[in-house]
């Protein structure tokens, strides 16, 4: 990181959850719009296709950027493991939404996915952040 990583207050743990959701919610919105562009072909799919794309670049470059959730799935393995079947369950709920065959499926895996995303990734997030600040930015937050 090109900046001092973020501290353990209040205000910086608040930003810290919204990285934790944002992503999984920008990877959702490509999931989704991608689907809904797929699942029926039609002159507005290429719009669609093309809002998708925009989210999946807001995804790839929040995955991708040298941030405090990346240095916790470098160093964290359980994390890292975490966050993929995080991304995984919330990509495919927001595809499969769109097919007739699969969107029971997709509408019951939608609330869970959610959840996780959403809420209990955060706080996880937050609280792994917590305990091994010290371990993975070497030195005590003042």
């Amino acid at each position: 990181m090109n900046r001092a990583p973020l501290s353990k207050e209040p205000v910086n743990l608040s930003i810290l959850l919204k990285m934790a959701y944002t992503d999984s919610f920008a990877l959702g919105l490509a999931s989704t719009f991608a689907g809904a562009a797929i699942s029926e072909i039609r002159p507005e799919s290429i719009i669609l296709g093309f809002i998708g794309l925009m989210f999946l670049y807001f995804f790839i470059s929040d995955y991708t950027d040298e941030n405090e959730i990346s240095v916790l799935k470098k160093n964290i393995n359980w994390f890292n493991a975490y966050s993929f079947v995080t991304y995984i369950s919330v990509a495919i709920v927001g595809f499969f939404i769109h097919f007739e065959l699969l969107a029971f499926v997709a509408i019951v895996a939608l609330f869970p996915a959610l959840i996780n995303a959403g809420l209990v990734r955060p706080f996880i997030t937050v609280s792994i952040y917590k305990t091994n600040y010290n371990r993975l930015f070497g030195f005590f937050d003042a």
